[in-house]
C-alpha cells in the first residue's frame, strides 16, 4: 500500500541497493502511483502515492537533512498547505524548531522520516492512530522499514513463518500486537517516535500517545450540553478536512457512523458534488437504510449489489496487496466497493469515511460491559475475557494445535505473552475501558489502516472521527455517556434530526415516534420470536453479506485452492490443516468461514515465493 520505505546501513554493505530495488518492485502495484526516491551512500528513501491521493514533492532534501511525508495534516498553521514543497518545509520547520515534538499529536493522518544527514540519525514519527501502517526489519548495522511487509522480504536471508503471526491470523482473523506472516518482520505501533542512529547501530520506539480511555478527569455538564459540544466538534472536523474537495463519495449505511458522516454533510454548506452508495444484498439493513437516508438528504444513491461470489472476489488480490494482514471474508466490501463500476468514474472524489466512530465514542459491540461487568477485575481475567471474546474462530487452541508440535507451546505463550504486555498497565481500570484500550491495540490497530490504506491506493479519503480536537473531546466523555455509545446516539436524536428520524434496530436508535409502528415492530418481533425458521429467513436477507451461503456457493474455488495450505508448512502441520479445511468446507465444523483466516496467508506466501524464485539472487524459503 502507499507510503514511506526506507534503509539506513552500512554504505560498505553492496548487496542492499539491489535489495532495495528487489522490495520496490514488488509494492509496485497500480500503474499510475508515483515514485519518488532519494538516495545517498548508507541511506535510501522512497515515497509511494496515488497522485489523486497526494500531489508531488513528498521529499525534501537540504543540506543537512531529508524529510518525506505520506498523509493529510489539517494543522492549523499548515491548513493552506495540502501538499507538495510547502507542506515539507513546514514540517522540516517544526522539526528545526521543535525537534520530534513539534512532529508529534498533528491533526491527521500522516508518517513522517526525517534523516539528520551529518549525525545518521533517522526519525520517523507517525500518527496518534497509526493509520498509515508500517512494518520495521532490524539486522546488524541495518534498520529497514516499509510500507509492507512484502517489501523487507527482500531483506531476509530465507522466509520464514512466523507461528506465533499464523496462529494469531487463524485464532483471531488478524495479527496480534506486532505480528506479521514474516519472522522478524514487525508491525509498528501507532503514535511512535522510531529513532535510528545508525553510528552505535541503536533503535528506539517510543510510543508518545495511547489512547487515555478513562485516564483523564471527566467534562462536566449535562447530556444534552455535551451532546451539541460534541456536534460542534465533528462539524468542525469535517469542514475543516473540507476545504478543497468538490466531490464526495458517500458510503452509507443505516449505521450511525455513516449516518452521521451523512447528516453532517447535509449540514455543513458544502455545495459540491455527493453521490452516496451502499453494498450488499437489496434486502439487507445496509442498502435499505442508506437509501432511505441519502433520500430524505438529497443525495443522489447508488446500490452496489452482493455479487454471487464475493467471498472469493479479489481474493488472492487482496491477500497479496494487504500481506494477508486480514481474515479473507472482509475483502470484498469495505476493500473494492468505492472502485467498482456501477460509481462511474470516481476521478476527483474524496471518499467521507465514518471509519472510527465506533470506538472513539464508545461502542460496545462485544459486549464487554455485560460479560465484565463495571467494577476492576484481575489482569488474568481481562486476558481471558479479551481472548475469548476476540478469537473469531473459536478457542485458540484449535488453531494452535494445527501448528507443530514442536512449536504449540511457545506459540500460545507468545501470544498470551502480547495481551497480558497491553492488559497489565491498565488492569485497574473499569473493565470496559481497559477491553477497549487492547481492542484499540490489537483489532483496530491493523482495521484503520486496512480501510484507510485500501481506500488511498485509488482515491483520496477524509476521516472526521479521526480529528485529534475531536479526540480529545471524546476521551473525557462520562463514563455512563460513553459506554454503549449513549451520548453519540443522543447527539444524533438531538442535532441530526433528518437521519435519526430513520431508525434501524440494531443502532440502538428509537425506532419510530410513531406508537403504530412501534407496536407493529413489536407485533412482529413476538412472532419471528415463535418461528425460528422464519426468523433465521429474515436475518440472513438483513445482513449485507452471508458469509455461510458465500462459502457454500464458492466451494469449488475454496477446494481448488486448497493445494496452496503446503505455502504454510512449516510451522503449519500441513496434514492437520487440510483435514480442517476441508472438514470446515463439508459443513462438519464451525465456523465455516475460518478457511478465508487459511487462504490469505497461504495464497500470500506462494506469491512472493514466486515472484522472489524469477528474481533469481534471492531469499530461500525454509523446507
Amino acid at each position: 500500500m502507499p507510503g514511506i520505505l526506507f534503509s539506513v546501513y552500512d554504505p560498505a554493505d553492496l548487496t542492499i541497493e539491489s535489495r532495495w530495488q528487489m522490495g520496490l518492485q514488488l509494492v509496485r502495484h497500480h500503474p499510475d502511483h508515483e515514485l519518488e526516491q532519494y538516495s545517498e551512500p548508507g541511506f535510501l528513501l522512497a515515497c509511494l502515492y496515488h497522485p489523486e491521493v497526494c500531489q508531488a514533492p513528498r521529499i525534501l532534501v537540504t543540506e543537512h537533512h531529508v524529510l518525506a511525508c505520506y498523509g493529510n495534516i489539517y494543522e492549523g498553521d499548515m491548513e493552506s498547505m495540502h501538499d507538495g514543497e510547502p507542506l515539507c518545509r513546514a514540517l522540516l520547520g517544526r522539526f528545526l524548531s521543535r525537534g520530534v515534538d513539534g512532529l508529534k499529536h498533528l491533526n491527521g493522518r500522516y508518517d513522517i522520516a526525517v534523516w539528520e544527514r551529518s549525525k545518521r540519525v533517522l526519525h520517523f514519527v507517525s500518527d496518534r492512530f497509526g493509520a498509515n501502517r508500517h512494518y520495521a526489519l532490524q539486522r546488524t548495522g541495518a534498520l529497514h522499514v516499509a510500507c509492507e511487509v512484502k517489501a523487507l522480504a527482500a531483506f531476509l536471508d530465507r522466509i520464514e513463518i512466523d507461528p506465533a503471526g499464523l496462529a494469531s491470523m487463524l485464532s483471531f482473523g488478524y495479527h496480534l500486537g506486532d505480528l506479521t506472516i514474516l519472522k522478524d518482520v514487525k508491525c509498528l505501533p501507532n503514535a511512535r517516535h522510531l529513532e535510528y542512529c545508525a553510528a552505535d547501530d541503536r533503535l528506539s520506539i517510543d510510543r508518545y500517545w495511547s489512547y487515555p480511555y478513562g485516564a483523564l478527569e471527566p467534562l462536566p455538564g449535562s447530556e444534552a450540553e455535551l451532546a451539541a459540544q460534541l456536534h460542534d466538534h465533528l462539524l468542525t472536523a469535517l469542514k475543516r478536512q473540507l476545504r478543497g474537495v468538490k466531490k464526495i463519495l458517500l458510503p452509507i449505511s443505516g449505521g450511525l457512523d455513516s449516518r452521521t458522516m451523512a447528516g453532517l454533510l447535509a449540514q455543513s454548506g458544502f455545495t459540491g458534488e455527493v453521490l452516496a452508495y451502499s453494498f450488499g444484498q437489496a434486502s439487507s439493513r445496509d442498502v435499505r437504510y442508506g437509501r432511505a437516508i441519502a433520500s430524505k438528504l438529497g443525495y443522489r444513491h447508488v446500490t452496489i449489489p452482493t455479487p454471487r461470489d464475493f467471498m472469493t472476489r479479489h481474493l488472492e488480490q487482496a491477500a497479496w496487496r494487504f500481506d494477508a494482514e486480514w481474515s479473507g471474508e472482509l475483502n470484498w466490501g469495505p476493500r473494492f466497493s468505492h472502485t467498482h463500476p456501477a460509481l462511474g468514474d470516481t476521478g476527483g472524489c474524496v471518499v467521507l469515511s465514518g471509519m472510527y466512530g465506533d470506538i472513539i465514542l464508545g461502542s460496545d459491540k462485544f459486549g464487554y460491559q455485560q460479560r465484565a461487568g463495571d467494577a476492576p477485575i484481575s489482569q488474568a481475567q481481562l486476558r481471558d475475557f479479551f481472548v475469548k471474546i476476540h478469537c473469531e474462530y473459536g478457542p485458540m487452541v484449535h488453531a494452535t494445535n494445527l501448528i507443530q508440535v514442536t512449536e504449540r507451546k511457545e506459540v500460545s505463550e507468545h501470544i498470551l505473552r502480547i495481551v497480558n504486555t497491553t492488559l497489565g498497565p491498565i488492569s485497574n481500570l473499569i473493565p470496559f475501558y481497559a477491553l477497549m484500550r487492547a481492542e484499540f491495540e490489537h483489532r483496530q490497530h491493523r482495521h484503520t489502516a486496512t480501510v484507510v490504506q485500501s481506500i488511498e491506493y485509488d482515491l483520496p479519503a477524509i476521516t472526521p472521527f479521526l480529528d485529534t480536537n475531536l479526540i480529545d473531546f471524546c476521551i473525557r466523555i462520562p463514563y455512563n455517556y460513553f459506554c454503549g455509545e449513549k451520548l453519540y446516539k443522543s447527539m444524533i436524536g438531538l442535532m441530526l434530526s433528518a437521519v435519526a428520524t430513520i431508525p434501524e434496530d440494531e443502532t440502538g436508535l428509537p425506532l419510530s415516534d410513531s406508537p403504530v409502528r412501534a407496536a407493529l415492530h413489536w407485533r412482529w418481533a413476538r412472532i419471528l420470536a415463535h418461528i425460528p425458521i422464519l426468523k433465521r429467513f429474515f436475518s440472513r436477507r438483513a445482513v449485507s453479506f452471508d458469509f455461510q451461503s458465500g462459502i457454500q456457493n464458492q466451494k469449488r474455488f475454496f477446494d481448488s485452492q486448497a493445494s496452496a495450505l503446503i505455502f504454510l508448512s512449516p510451522p503449519l502441520d500441513a496434514d492437520s490443516a487440510l483435514g480442517r479445511y476441508h472438514r470446515l468446507l463439508d459443513g462438519n465444523l464451525t465456523p465455516a468461514d475460518q478457511v478465508c483466516a487459511f487462504l490469505p496467508p497461504a495464497l500470500f506466501l506462494r506469491e512472493l515465493n514466486r515472484r522472489l524464485s524469477e528474481e533469481g539472487d534471492v531469499p530461500k524459503r525454509v523446507s
